[in-house]
């Protein structure tokens, strides 16, 4: 029996080329296999999470009916104006007086000037007061029928003694 043996060189073929197909999969098959898993992988999550929100749908709808916000009768919204330049300086005795009639006592009101100067159109009015709790919706009611409060940004309410301490701070529209 004669064996034949393959030549070296055929030998080195066949371990080049076998390298190569193995560096082929390594390194063009197998990343884009665990791309494909990993995008699975994501579709599922996304599938999950569509299915989630078929079953909270109708909930949220129902939640989202229920707090739709109207605009009570019996509550002050009148027609929004902006401050005119003379009554600018009529603003604090309104609100001096405001508070006044909700027996607080005004402890400072403090306007921002930068605000008439650099003609934003909005006039920053920060307010501290003392007085009791109860008076104060009443006075935020009053103050809401100012036609040219743009908003009232904070509402700060600090416990003293018998009293509360009540910081606010008004954005008042004015003219520019």
């Amino acid at each position: 029996m004669d064996r034949s043996k393959l030549p070296t060189k055929n030998i080195l073929f066949i371990i080049l080329f076998g390298g190569g197909i193995l560096l082929f999969v390594l390194l063009s098959i197998f990343p884009n296999y665990i791309a494909y898993s990993n995008i699975e992988n994501e579709i599922n999550a996304v599938r999950q999470q569509i299915e989630e929100q078929k079953i909270l749908s109708p909930i949220f709808t129902d939640l989202s009916d229920k707090t739709k916000f109207e605009n009570p009768e019996n509550l002050p919204f009148p027609k929004k104006e902006k401050l005119s330049k003379n009554e600018t300086g009529n603003i604090s005795a309104i609100i001096q007086d405001i508070i006044r009639q909700n027996d607080f006592k005004l402890d400072s009101i403090l306007t921002d000037v930068g605000g008439l100067m650099n003609g934003s159109g909005m006039l920053e009015i920060s307010l501290e007061m003392t007085g009791d709790f109860i008076n104060l919706r009443n006075m935020i009611l009053q103050f809401g029928t100012l036609p040219y409060l743009e908003h009232i940004e904070t509402i700060r309410i600090e416990n003293t003694n018998k009293k509360q301490k009540v910081s606010m701070k008004l954005w008042i529209a004015q003219e520019q």
